[in-house]
C-alpha cells in the first residue's frame, strides 16, 4: 500500500516542481522552499520511501561540487541520513585551498549533525573520524584529539580506524609520546591495533632514528600475533625515501631480511629510484646485482629507473647496455617511451646525435610512438651541436604528427639560438610562443638576455629586461645577467643603477654579483673600490672564489703592488680556494720581484699542476722562475 506523504512534504514537492508563475505567495510563517534540484529526491521519497531517496541523494552528493552538495543536504532534511552528512564532511576535509575555512565548515556541519532528531542522521564513528583526518592533515592534532573526547562524551565508541587515524596524525607530527599514550588507551578500551596502526608507529620511529623502539614495536606485534609483511616494509621504505632518508630506508630493508622476509621487485624499485635521484647510481647498480643474486626479476620500472640514473650522470655506454639487455636478454622486458626518452636525452646531452637518431628509429620499429618529450630532447640535441636544419625538420615533423610545441619546446629553441648568438631567431620564437598563448617565464627570457649582453647589445637588452619586469617579474639571475653585460661594457653608471634597483626590489646581491663587481673595478684599475666590494662580500657571508682572486691579483700586479699580491695568495691558501688553469696562468706570469713572492705563489699550486705549469710557462720567464716552480712542484 502506498504511503501517504505528510502535507508539509507534499507542498515541498509541489513547489519544487511547479513553475514560478503558478506558485502561491508564501506566507510569512512558511519555511523556505527547497531548490529545484531537490525535486527528484522528494519524488523518490514519495514513491519508494526514505531509504531509496537517501541512497539516490548520496550517489548525487559523491559527484557534486561542495557548494551544491551542501545546498542539497540543507534542502532535504527528510531525506538525508548519516551517510549524506559523511559524504559532505569528507569532501570538505579533502579541500586543499583555504583548508582552514573548509575545516571550520566541517566542524560546524558536524555540530549541526549532532542536533538532528532522527537517530540515523546523528554523527557516528565515520563522521568523527573523517573530521579528525582533516585536522591531522593540517597538523591540528590537538583539536583532533579533543574531538575524540567529544565523540566519547556523546556516547560514540572509537574504533580501530579512529584510533589509527589519530596515531598516524600524531606520528606524522613527530608527537610519538602522545601516539603511544593513545595506543595504550586503545588497547585498554578493548580495540585491537592492526598492521596499519603499527606501520604508523614504525614510520614515526624510523623518521626520528629511534631504532630500539622499532624493535620493541616488532616484538609487540609478534605478541599480538600480527606479523609484518613485505607490503608493510615496502610502504615504510617508500615513506623514508620520499623524505630523502635513503640510508634509513636501506636499514629497514636489512631489518626486513633479518626477520626472514625477502624484498620484492617493488621494494627494490623504491630504493633504486631514491638512490638514482641522489646521484648514487653505483649503489643503485649494486642493488640490481643483489636482485639478480636473489632471483628477483627486473621489470620495466627497474630498467627505466637505472637507465634514467645512468643517463643523468652521462654514463651512456652502460645505459645502452641495459637497453640491449631489455631487448635481447634471457627474459625480454619491452622498453616503453620512458625508456627510449631517457636514452635519447642522455645521448643528446653529450652530442652523440647519430646514436640518438638510431635509438629513435629503434623506438619506431618496436611500435613505440614518439611523444612531445622525444621531440624536445632531439631538437635540443641538434641545436646543441649547431645542426639547425635537423632541428627545424623535427619541428615540422612535430607539427605534422599532430603534436603542439609546449613551453619546454620554446624554451629549448630560445636557449639554443641564444647560445649560437642568433638573437633575431630567438626573439622570433619568443614572439611565436606568446602568440600561441603560452606565457613567457624567466627561463625563456634569460638565455636571450644573456646573448644580448654578451654581444654588447645593451639597449636591446634593457628593452627586454623591462619587458621581463612587466610580464613575469625579475629575480637575482636576471639582474646578474644585466649587471654582467653592463660590467663588460664598462658602464659603471648602469651597474650602480641596477644594484640600486635590485635592492629596492628586495633582492640581495649574491656571490656572482659581488664577483662581477670586483672584476669590473679591478679591470678599470679602481682597486680601492674593488677592495670595498670584497669586504662587503665577506661581510655578507660569501667566500670569494678563484675568479675574484684572479681579478685582484691581476689588478695589483699591474699596479706593481706586490705586497698586496702576496697577501691575496696567502688568503687563498688560508681559505683553501681551489685553483683553476686561468689563475695558474696568472700566477706564473707575475713579474719576478722577490724570491718570497715566488715561494708563496708556487706553494699555492697543487702538485698535480706542477708539470703543466712548466709546460705552459712563456719563454720570457727567467731560469729563476723555472727554478722556483720546479723546486716547489717536487716538494709538494
Amino acid at each position: 500500500m502506498r504511503k501517504r506523504l505528510e502535507p508539509r512534504l507534499v507542498w515541498a514537492l509541489d513547489t519544487a516542481s511547479a513553475s514560478p508563475a503558478h506558485l502561491p505567495p508564501p506566507s510569512p510563517s512558511s519555511s523556505p522552499k527547497p531548490p529545484r534540484p531537490a525535486a527528484p529526491f522528494l519524488a523518490v521519497l514519495f514513491r519508494r520511501g526514505r531509504a531509496d531517496a537517501a541512497a539516490l541523494l548520496n550517489r548525487r552528493l559523491r559527484g557534486a561540487p561542495v557548494p551544491e552538495a551542501r545546498s542539497l543536504l540543507s534542502a532535504l532534511p527528510d531525506v538525508r541520513d548519516a551517510v549524506s552528512y559523511n559524504t559532505v564532511l569528507a569532501a570538505l576535509c579533502r579541500q586543499r585551498v583555504g583548508g582552514g575555512d573548509h575545516l571550520h565548515q566541517a566542524l560546524s556541519l558536524l555540530a549541526d549533525m549532532s542536533q538532528e532528531a532522527h537517530p540515523d542522521t546523528r554523527p557516528n564513528a565515520v563522521s568523527y573520524t573523517t573530521v579528525m583526518r582533516g585536522l591531522c592533515a593540517s597538523r591540528r592534532t590537538g583539536e583532533a584529539v579533543a574531538l575524540l573526547r567529544s565523540m566519547q562524551a556523546s556516547g560514540v565508541c572509537a574504533d580501530v580506524v579512529t584510533y589509527g587515524t589519530l596515531i598516524r596524525g600524531l606520528c606524522d607530527a613527530a608527537e610519538l609520546d602522545a601516539a603511544l599514550e593513545l595506543l595504550a588507551e586503545m588497547c585498554g578500551s578493548g580495540v585491537q591495533p592492526n598492521v596499519v596502526v603499527y606501520s604508523c608507529l614504525l614510520r614515526g620511529y624510523c623518521r626520528s632514528g629511534r631504532w630500539r623502539d622499532v624493535g620493541k614495536v616488532f616484538e609487540e606485534m609478534s605478541r599480538r600475533g600480527i606479523e609484518p609483511d613485505v607490503i608493510m616494509f615496502t610502504g615504510l621504505i617508500d615513506d623514508l625515501c620520499k623524505e630523502g632518508r635513503t640510508g634509513k630506508a636501506a636499514k629497514v630493508k636489512d631489518m626486513m631480511v633479518q626477520r626472514g622476509l625477502e624484498p620484492n621487485v617493488v621494494t627494490y624499485n623504491v630504493l633504486i629510484n631514491s638512490l638514482c635521484k641522489e646521484g648514487s647510481v653505483r649503489e643503485a647498480l649494486a642493488l640490481r646485482k643483489e636482485m639478480d643474486d636473489k632471483g628477483v626479476a627486473l621489470d620495466v620500472v627497474t630498467y627505466n629507473t637505472l637507465i634514467a640514473g645512468l643517463s643523468g650522470v652521462l654514463e651512456m655506454d652502460e645505459a645502452m647496455g641495459l637497453l640491449e639487455e631489455m631487448i635481447q636478454g634471457d627474459t625480454v622486458v619491452e622498453p616503453d617511451v620512458v625508456t627510449f626518452n631517457s636514452i635519447i636525452h642522455g645521448l643528446c646531452k653529450i652530442g652523440r646525435m647519430r646514436q640518438a637518431v638510431k635509438v629513435r628509429e629503434m623506438m619506431t620499429e618496436r611500435g613505440c610512438m614518439c611523444n612531445l618529450v622525444t621531440f624536445n630532447y632531439l631538437i635540443g640535441g641538434f641545436l646543441r651541436v649547431h645542426k639547425v636544419k635537423m632541428a627545424m625538420n623535427l619541428m615540422d615533423e612535430l607539427a605534422s604528427s599532430g603534436l603542439e610545441p609546449d613551453s619546454f619546446t620554446y624554451s629549448i629553441l630560445i636557449n639554443g639560438f641564444s647560445k649560437m648568438w642568433e638573437v633575431d631567431r630567438a626573439e622570433m620564437f619568443l614572439r611565436t610562443m606568446r602568440q600561441h598563448g603560452i606565457k613567457a617565464e624567466l627561463f625563456h627570457y634569460i638565455p636571450l638576455l644573456a646573448a644580448m649582453c654578451q654581444q654588447g647589445m645593451m639597449e636591446q637588452a634593457m628593452v627586454l629586461f623591462n619587458e621581463m619586469d612587466k610580464n613575469c617579474g625579475l629575480d637575482a639571475v636576471a639582474y646578474n645577467t644585466m649587471i654582467h653585460g653592463a660590467c663588460k661594457s664598462g658602464d659603471t653608471k648602469m651597474v650602480k643603477q641596477l644594484i640600486k634597483d635590485m635592492l629596492v626590489e628586495g633582492l640581495a646581491p649574491d656571490a656572482v654579483t659581488y664577483s662581477m663587481l670586483i672584476n669590473m673595478y679591478a679591470k678599470l684599475g679602481d682597486l680601492e673600490e674593488a677592495e670595498r666590494v670584497l669586504k662587503q662580500m665577506t661581510a655578507s657571508g660569501f667566500v670569494p672564489d678563484v675568479a675574484v682572486f684572479d681579478s685582484l691579483i691581476k689588478g695589483y700586479s699591474a699596479e706593481g703592488q706586490i705586497n698586496k699580491v702576496l697577501k691575496l695568495i696567502h688568503e687563498m691558501r688560508a681559505k683553501n680556494v681551489a685553483l683553476d688553469p686561468k689563475i695558474i696562468s696568472t700566477i706564473i706570469r707575475l713579474p719576478e720581484q722577490t724570491p718570497l713572492l715566488w715561494s708563496a705563489t708556487t706553494a699555492s699550486v697543487p702538485h698535480s699542476h706542477g708539470p703543466s705549469i712548466l709546460q705552459s710557462a712563456p719563454p720570457s720567464l727567467t731560469p729563476v722562475h723555472h727554478y722556483h716552480v720546479a723546486l716547489t712542484s717536487r716538494a709538494l
